[in-house]
């Protein structure tokens, strides 16, 4: 991966880790890539778009939410990922 676009995907995992707790309504102190954004976070379907659609807006991105996969979901680094790769491709 080259280093910009491991610095987008820190920026994004950083991001993600202050939106989840600002939409769930308690600190994550241990947040992390690895973290399981349903097992752990108890993060639901329709919580997840809007998570993508604060993140968009907060990154001055646009995510092609049209790909995304249930794996995709799975992990803060995997939706981290995700996001890279989708926002990249449509530059």
């Amino acid at each position: 991966m080259s280093d910009v676009l491991t610095g987008l995907r820190e920026q994004v995992v950083d991001k993600l880790s202050v939106l989840l707790g600002r939409m769930l309504g308690r600190e994550l102190p241990d947040v992390s890539a690895g973290t399981r954004l349903f097992d752990e976070l108890g993060l639901s379907s329709s919580k997840t778009l809007e998570l993508l659609l604060v993140l968009e807006e907060d990154l001055d991105i646009q995510v092609d939410v049209e790909e995304i996969e249930r794996r995709h979901l799975a992990t803060i680094g995997s939706l981290a990922d995700f996001v890279v790769t989708h926002t990249v491709e449509d530059e």
